[in-house]
């Protein structure tokens, strides 16, 4: 488990920080700072691989936490939100509501997919408290958690705000303004996604590392008897 021990999660969060500082320099030298987060682009591509990466850390927590499914759960969960984000599963849902139900797309009901979003953490965070006392075995988690889930709301925020210039425009702002903010607003959104799924897997890391380590103390003992 070598990755573990160079993937600090100090070392994890900066890595992810400075693949955004660069994303967006990029974009700003071709005059687009989103650029780089547009679908099938760089920023679409660290996010799966994120949440890939949440999915088999907390799969192998299971492995070795096999009577507490709830890593199992959220390991399930993980992978789900990368194929999600892959194939903008909840953007499509959207559609198909609006078509099932025979809905007039509107600015409110565009909003459909940021409310799947936003339910989507709400079931996480039900599920980990639903799971609380295995969960508080590792209170050094909570920090990650509280830090992760505040900057998804942060984000949820901002995809409904720039979801179209209806709420821009609300605020009297001219064109131009507008498509400048919607910009900018639809960039700091997608950094906050990357950072919120680095945080959250800096903090899994923790756990894994703190679970292997009373693995091996169990079999140590067992082996001194």
């Amino acid at each position: 488990m070598r990755e573990l021990n160079y993937w600090t999660s100090k070392r994890l969060v900066i890595t992810v920080l400075v693949l955004n500082a660069i994303m967006i320099l990029l974009g700003y030298l071709d005059d687009n700072i989103f650029k780089h987060y547009g679908e099938r682009m760089a920023g679409t591509y660290i996010s799966v691989i994120l949440l890939l990466l949440l999915g088999v850390t907390n799969f192998r927590i299971y492995l070795l936490r096999r009577s507490h499914l709830i890593w199992l759960l959220m390991a399930v969960g993980f992978v789900f939100l990368a194929y999600d984000d892959q194939f903008k599963f909840h953007e499509g849902l959207d559609r198909d509501i609006h078509r099932f139900f025979g809905m007039t797309q509107t600015p409110l009901t565009d909003r459909l997919d940021d409310f799947i979003i936003g339910a989507y953490a709400i079931l996480g965070a039900g599920a980990l408290y639903l799971a609380r006392a295995e969960i508080m075995r590792y209170k050094m988690l909570f920090g990650y958690l509280a830090v992760g889930f505040s900057i998804v709301a942060v984000s949820v925020v901002l995809d409904a705000v720039t979801n179209d210039k209806a709420v821009l425009e609300w605020m009297g702002l001219s064109d131009a303004m507008v498509s400048t903010l919607k910009k900018m607003l639809g960039t700091f959104e997608e950094v906050c996604k990357l950072m919120a799924e680095a945080v959250f897997l800096a903090g899994f890391f923790e756990v894994l590392r703190r679970v292997r380590r009373e693995q091996a103390a169990t079999s140590a003992n067992l082996a001194s008897a």
